[in-house]
Order: C-alpha cells, then sequence, then structure tokens
C-alpha cells in the first residue's frame, strides 16, 4: 500500500508539475524554468490529506498561483489534487480556476463539482486569515507598549 501510494504521489506531482506550466505559459513561466532550473515545485504527500492542510505555491509573474490539497475518490485508496489557480487581480471573485489533478492527468471543474470545491478553498482562504490575526495579535501582545 505505501509504495503505491508513494507511486501515486509522483505521478500527482508531474501531473501538477505540468498543469501549472500550461495554465502559466501566458506570463512566460515556461521561459522562466528554462532560465531558473532549480525552481523548486511543491512536493506532494499525505499530509495534504484533507481541504484544511492546503497550501499554496507563488508563480513568479503571475501576481498569484495555486492553492491545492489532497481528496480521496470515494471509498477507494485513490487520491486526486485540487487545485484553485487564482491571481491578485481576482481575489474574492468567483472567477478562479478549479481543477482536479489525478494520476490520468488533470480536468477543470465545472458546475456543482466546481462550486463544492471552490467553497473549500474559501474554507482554507478564511483558516489562513483567521491564523494570521492570531498571530498579528500575539505580535501585539509582545510589543511594547508606545503609549506612557
Amino acid at each position: 500500500m505505501i509504495k503505491k501510494t508513494s507511486s501515486q504521489m509522483k505521478e500527482l506531482e508531474q501531473n501538477f508539475r505540468e498543469l501549472i506550466i500550461e495554465r502559466c505559459r501566458f506570463c512566460g513561466f515556461d521561459k522562466y524554468l528554462a532560465e531558473n532550473p532549480d525552481f523548486e515545485f511543491s512536493k506532494i504527500d499525505e499530509g495534504l490529506l484533507g481541504w484544511e492542510n492546503g497550501q499554496h505555491i507563488t508563480i513568479p509573474g503571475m501576481f498569484g498561483g495555486f492553492d491545492y490539497f489532497l481528496g480521496k475518490v470515494g471509498n477507494s485508496h485513490n487520491l486526486v489534487l485540487y487545485t484553485e489557480q487564482s491571481s491578485r487581480m481576482d481575489h474574492n471573485s468567483n472567477s478562479s480556476s478549479v481543477f482536479e489533478v489525478s494520476i490520468d492527468g488533470s480536468r477543470l471543474l465545472k458546475g456543482e463539482e466546481r462550486r463544492m470545491v471552490w467553497a473549500k478553498f474559501r474554507q482554507l482562504g478564511e483558516k489562513r486569515l483567521e491564523e494570521h490575526k492570531r498571530k498579528m495579535e500575539e505580535r501585539r501582545q509582545h510589543e511594547p507598549s508606545e503609549r506612557k
């Protein structure tokens, strides 16, 4: 089982990489990669299972990147990677593209399927915002007061 999962992760990683390169040709990312072969793509592992464990990869020149998390397909052991391509230009809009990446490739989600996954990305965004607010409040509490 572990070997199969490891193999699945490598295939998901490769298909995610191909999706990113294809979707980001418009901003010259393919040329950026040619000039920067040491660019680190995201590593995909079981720690990404569930929307609450989602991560983000920033793409140079895109003004954004991809949020992503792993999900299971039904009751099977098959995993898929859900990813949302977003930009600061369309933040908080409903215009981002949502994809499902499997060992067979990737596909753009539409309709109800897209809406359900998109909602998980909104939850992830809210979670990140709350975490950021909490950290800012902690810093504020540890700073010396300016008032005398």
